[in-house]
């Protein structure tokens, strides 16, 4: 057997730059014949509109004032908006007042920093009641009868204010509703079945909108003469209803993700359903349904700019109402939606970076 003589490879030329911004544009955006003219419209088209916009929104705009006198420039008038900001934000809640609203508002930022500041052992027992609690010491908070302050009535709360804090209770209540209609959905007792299903698909697949106009309009001939059920609180049941009803079937596919083998652990040390339902599967059904939960949330939270069909003065409403104050007939409505846009925009994008962070934290992608 012959033995073959080892002889080294000629050198070769070093391999063009895989890595940089240079070989990212490369591979990206120049990398074949359609990327290349794909690239180039997309810019040319950047390039037409980008800087007359820029010059709209920021360099030609009006910045300061408090009447339409001061738009003169042919730029955005955000005087427009920073004339009706206390409307857009607190809606017609006395000013006195609005500290209320601002203590609202940090309670529920405050409750949601505990779920990450907490050490885990105190998670569970500490946010999740102050979680529960929320929406009713808000409630309580605002129409200050209950606490001896100067009491306001629901019909002047509005604004950018009452579209989150309406979403956030409806969010926490909905939260353990949708929980028991999902068990409800998987029960093998027909009645609790009957139910939860009727429930799920009746709030399910009701348009919003129709659900608005029964609890506004159908909802009070239901009641006799004499008792009258306040809107807003109207408005906020059919809202845990119709976000339950979205949470339930988010929990039963979590339900569905579920190993036998855990229930089967569970039953084999002894553990109650109860027990075995909260302790061992729950937990794990709030990790696989996270991203599910979140688009829930967004959801909801974005329907509450449909209020304003049935005269609930939320943000959208607010914008609406000013356009058309005969103070302000100069045609921002331009202005007005974008601001709008870009508040929704920015709120929905902060829950999606929340919703990530606690996905890490839960570690839901099972990569060990």
């Amino acid at each position: 057997m012959s033995v073959r003589e080892f002889k080294p490879l000629p050198a070769q030329p070093a391999p063009d730059a895989t890595t940089g911004p240079i070989a990212w544009v490369r591979d990206n955006l120049f990398s074949s014949p359609f990327n290349i003219a794909a690239t180039v419209i997309i810019l040319a088209s950047l390039a037409a509109v980008v800087p007359g916009m820029v010059d709209w929104l920021f360099i030609s705009a009006n910045w300061s004032g408090t009447s339409q006198d001061a738009c003169v420039k042919d730029g955005a008038c955000w005087v427009f908006i920073s004339a009706w900001s206390q409307q857009i934000f607190y809606g017609s809640y006395p000013t006195e007042e609005i500290w209320r609203v601002n203590l609202s508002l940090c309670l529920l930022a405050g409750v949601i920093a505990l779920s990450f500041l907490l050490p885990d052992r105190l998670r569970n027992k500490v946010a999740v009641p102050a979680f529960l609690l929320l929406p009713f010491i808000c409630i309580l908070l605002l129409d200050g009868t209950m606490l001896g302050l100067t009491p306001v009535t629901t019909d002047l709360w509005g604004g950018f204010s009452l579209n989150v804090l309406l979403a956030a209770a409806s969010i926490i209540v909905a939260f353990p509703f949708g929980f028991l209609w999902a068990l409800g959905r998987r029960s093998e007792m027909p009645f609790a079945r009957s139910v939860s299903v009727t429930c799920i698909e009746f709030f399910r697949g009701t348009p919003i909108l129709a659900l608005f106009f029964m609890g506004s309009v159908m909802l009070p001939l239901f009641f006799p003469a004499d008792v009258t059920v306040d809107k807003l609180l109207r408005v906020w049941i059919i809202l845990i209803l119709f976000m339950s009803a979205y949470m339930a079937e988010v929990f039963r596919s979590g339900f569905q993700a579920i190993p036998s083998g855990q229930y089967e652990a569970a039953d084999s040390i002894g553990l109650g359903y109860w027990q075995k339902t909260l302790l061992i599967i729950f937990p794990q059904v709030i990790k696989v349904s996270m991203p599910n939960i979140l688009a829930t949330f967004v959801m909801v939270f974005k329907n509450t700019v449909f209020l304003l069909v049935i005269a609930v003065p939320e943000m959208l409403q607010v914008i609406m109402s000013a356009l058309s104050n005969s103070n302000w007939l100069g045609g921002h409505a331009i202005e007005g939606y974008l601001f709008v846009g870009f508040i929704f925009w920015a709120c929905c994008f902060s829950m999606s970076l929340l919703a990530t962070t606690i996905e890490k934290k839960l570690d839901t992608g099972h990569k060990n």
